[in-house]
């Protein structure tokens, strides 16, 4: 999946390009590397005074070249959908000044979206869920189970031209999220490292 950047000279121009994309969950993005409509993207988006970069899953509306004679910047529209949307949505009131972004994570959260299914660690029966976000350090799993803070559980996810699927112990960190929950990942060894890492290369290159 392609990475976009989005950058912006301000919270302001920020937020005045949600308003400029003229269509419900989109942003207007400047950017000299062309996407096509209905592609997936991987939007960088940062404006100056933002607490570090967020990615965002997006999906191409359009995009235009540059028209010097006439002052337009190359560049499109971007859809989000789900908590994709809500993250644009978070960042205009940070840029707004209406809310604060917590200090940057030691690891970039990759946007993911990929079927899951995992079970509390005392128990046998396995869930359906999904996976949105994902770093070495844990993921946002979207369930509505009811799953309680320091909570343990075990995630299995297969892998694109994975043989089998790898299991990742987890702790429940964070049950805040309006869509699910976020979890820590049980690092046991170095060998478990090594296995989220792959992981998350098969997901985000898929």
């Amino acid at each position: 999946m392609r990475r976009i950047r989005c950058h912006y000279a301000s919270g302001e121009a920020f937020a005045a390009a949600l308003r400029a994309a003229g269509d419900e969950q989109a942003l207007q993005v400047f950017t000299t590397e062309r996407f096509e409509p209905g592609e997936e993207v991987l939007a960088e988006v940062f404006f100056t005074g933002m607490n570090g970069k967020m990615l965002v899953r997006a999906i191409g509306k359009k995009w235009h070249m540059a028209r010097p004679r006439l002052r337009v910047r190359a560049g499109g529209v971007l859809r989000c959908a789900g908590s994709e949307w809500r993250k644009l949505q978070f960042l205009r009131e940070v840029a707004l000044g209406k809310a604060t972004m917590a200090p940057r994570r030691r690891h970039l959260r990759q946007p993911v979206l990929v079927e899951i299914r995992w079970r509390r660690s005392d128990a046998g029966d396995l869930l359906a869920a999904t996976i949105s976000e994902i770093s070495e350090a844990g993921a946002l799993l979207l369930t509505d189970a009811g799953l309680a803070l320091g909570e343990e559980i075990i995630i299995e996810i297969t892998t694109p031209g994975g043989a089998r699927p790898l299991e990742l112990t987890s702790i429940v960190r964070n049950t805040e999220h309006p869509d699910g929950v976020g979890v820590e990942f049980m690092r046991r060894n170095s060998g478990g490292l090594t296995r989220i890492r792959e992981v998350i290369r098969r997901l985000v290159d898929q």
